[in-house]
């Protein structure tokens, strides 16, 4: 996300990420990898529970949530999702931006 961070502003898009994590691995992460979007820290899993990311154990990971791309718009409405099947299924960022720009033109 963080190579398309422009690209999301042209169409208004505000990129966030939340994990299901302690704020210091997370703060970690964020400075070992440049990150300047918000991120928030779930560390109780509520959120991505709610969401229906949430997954318990695979081969790859536990307690964690699936990675997953949402895009919300003014109203609260989802416009777009995007549910990974593994932990580097990840959605093309065109994509993404595909999404954004219809979403604009609303």
């Amino acid at each position: 996300m963080q190579e398309n961070v422009e690209g999301y502003a042209e169409y208004a898009g505000t990129p966030l990420a939340i994990a299901g994590q302690w704020p210091r691995e997370l703060r970690g992460y964020a400075d070992k990898n440049g990150i300047t979007f918000p991120l928030l820290v779930d560390k109780t899993r509520d959120v991505i529970k709610s969401y229906g990311v949430y997954h318990w154990l695979s081969l790859e990971a536990y307690n964690i949530a699936r990675p997953a791309t949402f895009i919300i718009d003014k109203t609260g409405m989802i416009r777009y999702m995007y549910i990974g099947s593994h932990q580097f299924d990840l959605p093309k960022q065109i994509e993404i931006l595909e999404s954004l720009k219809e979403i604009a033109k609303l």
